[in-house]
């Protein structure tokens, strides 16, 4: 078959070719039109394993790297992260958000923590097998979206510090204790000595 018997073969089918089209174009179009419009927005991370409070530097093995991506992965998918998220964009207090909450729990529980599954519904994390993490958040308002994906690698970040520093301080109160207990001591043993 050449190329002149292609179009006669079209010429003759030609309202069959056209209404094809037509109901193609035409089913795109209502398509489009009725699926509601999504927009994902993505926060990368970038993951470091080393431990600061070692001098020595951090030989992770694969298997460990991977599992300490993975740990990570589900700490920003955790609710407490969300609950942070939930807090410093003050959703809880948006207009409507009370009403859907009594209206999906009766009341019960917390409006945090079913705020921050609700936003966890929407929300994805991915590693890309590498230490950048890629948090990535649907939503149907653009800027929702963006300010959403920021807010859960900021509240990661928060969240992963006070994790690393609260053994630290931790530490630090109970030294603290033990040097004041000491100290009374050494004020006692001197007024005794000066006596």
């Amino acid at each position: 078959m050449d190329f002149s018997q292609y179009l006669l073969a079209l010429k003759a089918r030609r309202k069959a070719f056209v209404t094809v089209l037509a109901v193609t174009v035409f089913t795109a179009i209502v398509v489009s039109l009725l699926i509601p419009k999504r927009y994902d927005a993505t926060a990368t991370v970038l993951i470091d394993a080393r431990d600061e409070q070692t001098m020595a530097p951090a030989h992770l093995s694969p298997r460990e790297r991977a599992g300490y991506i993975f740990t990570q992965m589900d700490l920003i998918a955790s609710g407490k992260v969300a609950q942070k998220v939930v807090r410093d964009l003050k959703l809880a207090q948006q207009p409507g958000v009370r009403e859907d909450w009594e209206k999906d729990t009766g009341g019960v529980g917390s409006i945090e923590e079913w705020a921050g599954a609700q936003l966890l519904e929407k929300l994805k994390v991915d590693s890309g097998a590498s230490n950048i993490l890629i948090i990535k958040y649907s939503s149907s308002d653009p800027k929702k979206a963006a300010t959403v994906a920021n807010a859960f690698a900021k509240a990661y970040l928060d969240t992963a510090l006070a994790l690393r520093t609260e053994p630290t301080r931790e530490a630090a109160e109970w030294f603290d204790e033990q040097v004041k207990a000491l100290r009374g001591q050494v004020t006692q043993a001197q007024s005794k000595l000066s006596s």
